[in-house]
């Protein structure tokens, strides 16, 4: 009766947030409102593929022909208060080699925004739908291809209040957010308030940063809450260098595994030295308003840098209830390089990257085998046991996943632009820390392309993507999971019409894996036609 309650609580919760969004829809959609200017871009495509090995399978690969009939639809509306724009996508996919795979897939990205008082207080909205991996432990890489994703869908709706002038700036919102998957899992819905504020250039006595969050977030009865609040007080004098006062708490609580219930506080004097006009660099001294002493006092540090209007570096350094913390945005661009480098650290929960590992079978080998390439097929017994041993195997099931998670975040662009060519460089790293348990898993992808105008009416693009992802990296006998997968792909675009286009695709994909069937590759084909109305 219990979980009856709770399933019906939490039916009841998404559905007042969706009837939220239809309310704000309809005030969106008012008559004063659609007094603007309207644009309509709808399309039709076709894209046909090959691939070798559609099952992703090591031994007896499957071929097939995918056909895609694909809709599209951009729309954007503009007025004096109301900001919309929406692109989507329906694609009906056939699959030669079974047909019960046949299936539809939809894409939504809209956004919009209604200004209730001049500009500064607006109510926003979002929503979008995109095909995700069912379970990133299978295939990593999962498309409309493979046929193995599921629909996720994100909405968020709520007031935002932003101004500035010379005497201060002011961010704020209110946001109600909601989290649907096909499969149930990663699912979420809940709220965020947010507030940022700074002096403005007109100051003179006193400067101040004010940075402050809270998330609400629910799933299945489980509970998380994210409070985190900074605040930064001086006094402005004639010199370089002017005093402040810091404030910091944070604090991770709900049901979610791993939460930290206790906050703990911290305060301490500091001084800003304005080493020039851009150039800001804050020290302090904090003391942890902990009776238990189970943390100790820190030094935190920020640096603003903007040397010009093409270079802009921020970093800090501080202390978090898990330890040591870091923050690094920089940005540099010149007439034909550009790069920019991020590096962030968040608290989350309710994802899609937590496994449990159950029985997959067994196999047999010969007692001699050099290596499992020399087994018997799954599910395949020898006709005499002797001089062959059963080898148990286990698959990782993707699972709810109830507790608090670390992310670490690296990013790295760097953009070369000619007159015709632009080399492109992409690099990302996550390590997802597990904070009830400890346990790590790290994703990493690197990406490097070329694409090249032709003429007018074509260019060509290839890449290369090296992605690795590791689960559980830290385990004593070697990860759980470790895949890397290597990616070469080529396309040709050409304009064959001023609303008819085409592109042909080709690319070839190599996975390697510690679980022996998850290693094979493949390679495809694609063309496809597009019709712009």
């Amino acid at each position: 009766m219990v979980i009856m309650d709770m399933a019906m609580a939490e039916k009841t919760s998404k559905a007042q947030l969706k009837l939220h969004v239809l309310a704000i829809t309809g005030l969106f959609l008012s008559t004063s409102a659609l007094a603007g200017e309207w644009q309509f871009d709808p399309s039709l495509g076709l894209t046909e593929t090959f691939t070798n090995n559609i099952e992703l399978s090591q031994l007896d690969k499957q071929s097939s022909l995918v056909s895609q009939f694909i809709i599209g639809a951009d729309a954007s509306f503009s007025s004096k208060k109301l900001q919309f724009k929406i692109a989507g996508t329906d694609t009906t996919a056939f699959y030669s080699h079974d047909r019960e795979l046949d299936d539809h897939y939809q894409t939504l990205l809209a956004n919009a925004s209604y200004s209730l008082w001049q500009d500064k207080l607006q109510i926003i909205a979002s929503s979008s739908i995109t095909n995700v991996s069912k379970s990133d432990s299978g295939n990593s890489l999962a498309d409309l291809i493979t046929a193995d994703t599921i629909q996720q869908r994100n909405y968020s709706t709520g007031l935002q209040y932003n101004t500035a002038n010379s005497d201060y700036a002011l961010s704020s919102s209110y946001m109600l957010n909601l989290v649907d998957t096909e499969d149930d899992i990663g699912e979420s819905h809940g709220y965020s308030v947010m507030v940022n504020t700074t002096n403005g250039n007109a100051a003179r006595a006193v400067f101040w940063q004010i940075n402050g969050s809270f998330t609400n977030q629910e799933n299945n009865g489980f509970i998380s809450e994210n409070y985190q609040f900074e605040t930064k007080i001086g006094a402005i004098t004639p010199y370089k260098v002017n005093p402040f006062i810091r404030l910091y708490n944070e604090k991770v609580t709900g049901t979610a595994a791993g939460s930290n219930p206790d906050a703990i506080p911290s305060w301490g004097p500091g001084l800003r030295y304005q080493a020039a006009k851009h150039f800001i660099i804050d020290l302090s001294y904090n003391y942890v308003d902990d009776e238990t002493q189970a943390s100790d006092d820190y030094v935190a540090a920020d640096i603003d840098w903007q040397p010009s209007a093409r270079t802009s570096v921020k970093a800090g350094y501080s202390k978090r209830f898990f330890g040591d913390s870091y923050e690094l945005d920089f940005s540099h661009r010149t007439r034909r390089l550009t790069n920019t480098i991020s590096y962030h650290e968040t608290i989350e929960t309710f994802d899609r990257n937590s496994y449990q590992e159950v029985s997959a079978g067994e196999i047999w080998c010969p007692e001699n085998a050099p290596d499992i390439n020399a087994c018997l097929p799954l599910g395949q017994l020898p006709d005499d046991n002797n001089g062959f041993v059963s080898i148990p195997l286990t698959s990782l099931v993707l699972e709810e996943n109830n507790e608090f998670t670390l992310n670490k975040r690296l990013a790295w662009q760097s953009q070369l632009a000619f007159a015709r060519t632009t080399f492109t460089l992409d690099l990302s790293n996550r390590d997802r820390e597990v904070l009830s348990t400890g346990v790590i898993d790290n994703y990493l992808d690197a990406r490097f392309s070329v694409s090249r105008r032709m003429s007018a009416r074509s260019d060509v693009t290839v890449y290369v993507n090296y992605r690795k992802n590791v689960i559980d990296k830290d385990k004593t006998d070697g990860p759980r999971q470790e895949d890397t997968y290597k990616t070469l792909s080529a396309t040709y675009n050409r304009s064959l019409a001023s609303s008819l286009n085409a592109f042909l695709t080709l690319q070839y994909l190599d996975r390697q894996s510690n679980i022996e069937r998850y290693t094979y590759n493949e390679a495809r084909a694609s063309i496809n036609l597009t019709k712009d109305f």
